[in-house]
């Protein structure tokens, strides 16, 4: 089966998805690729590995040279343009947030069906280091669960109409879905500040469990960091150009060694591509961390 692939935007982020997509086509992953965006400036001078270029997504869709699609407009277009892939069965790889309307993006969770394909771009969830921890996790190395930290600070400038929650945070609240830390989205913080350039969220549940999530832009520096505290011990993972991780047990630190392969954009195009070649319909996250995540948002706003 070939794989004819339209990018849905070619702004910042969606330039970084055309790198990848390109190298998968010389990798042989994928055969023709498309690119569409309203901008006639954003569609000048792209890479001769690019077979086609729109201006309109009705246009590409009509043409029918693709049988994918990823959506990397603003958020705001997201589940418009979500929905009309899915409404032609067509498999879409849209980027986070779902949507900037969080009712609006419940009422479309419900309406998937079993033979739908949606992959929602939480890309920590195939980075290899975040995988790493989770099979460390499964094998008992630090013990049950019992608090989780995710810390992302960037000196970026924030992006005009941005919020940290949306964009730097979700990927903590992510994280701690896919940790198996459902409950915390069911209990109020003790702290919970919210900027639209930063985010601290501080969560005391049940067992002793706590979830840290604490993101900003403009800062003085650079920081990524996921830390797993476990009854028996730590992991922590840096996750930047060269990821690293180490276990701290009682007597014990020890530098976790990563294969770093691939970066985890790599990993969720590949991810996305083995389902579509195999026409295996999947929705990933799972439909229900997407609708625990949708509701928590919600509950956060009226704290």
């Amino acid at each position: 089966m070939e794989i004819n692939v339209g990018l849905v935007g070619h702004g910042r982020w969606g330039k970084r998805h055309l790198e990848t997509l390109i190298q998968l086509k010389k990798e042989g992953h994928v055969q023709h690729i498309s690119v569409c965006d309203l901008d006639n400036d954003q569609l000048a001078d792209l890479s001769e590995h690019v077979d086609a270029s729109f201006t309109e997504f009705e246009h590409m869709i009509g043409a029918k040279v693709v049988n994918c699609i990823a959506i990397v407009t603003p958020p705001s277009t997201h589940l418009e343009l979500a929905s009309k892939s899915v409404e032609r069965t067509i498999p879409v790889f849209v980027e986070k947030p779902l949507s900037d309307h969080l009712e609006h993006e419940h009422e479309f969770l419900k309406s998937l069906n079993s033979g739908d394909t949606l992959v929602t771009g939480f890309l920590l969830r195939h980075h290899e280091g975040v995988r790493a921890m989770k099979q460390q996790l499964v094998d008992g190395v630090i013990g049950t669960l019992r608090e989780l930290h995710y810390r992302r600070r960037t000196k970026r400038d924030r992006p005009q109409g941005a919020e940290a929650m949306k964009t730097l945070a979700i990927h903590g609240f992510d994280l701690s879905l896919y940790f198996g830390f459902n409950e915390m989205a069911k209990v109020a913080p003790e702290v919970f500040e919210h900027l639209p350039g930063q985010m601290l969220l501080d969560t005391r549940g049940p067992e002793q469990k706590r979830l840290v999530i604490d993101v900003s832009w403009n800062a003085e520096s650079e920081l990524r960091e996921l830390t797993l505290i476990g009854q028996n011990g730590n992991l922590r993972l840096t996750f930047g150009p060269i990821p690293e991780m180490h276990l701290d047990r009682p007597g014990l630190l020890q530098k976790v060694e990563l294969s770093n392969t691939h970066p985890p954009l790599y990993n969720e195009w590949m991810f996305f591509l083995e389902s579509v070649k195999a026409k295996t319909p999947t929705i990933y996250p799972p439909t229900q961390d997407l609708l625990a995540l949708n509701q928590w948002f919600q509950n956060l706003n009226q704290h």
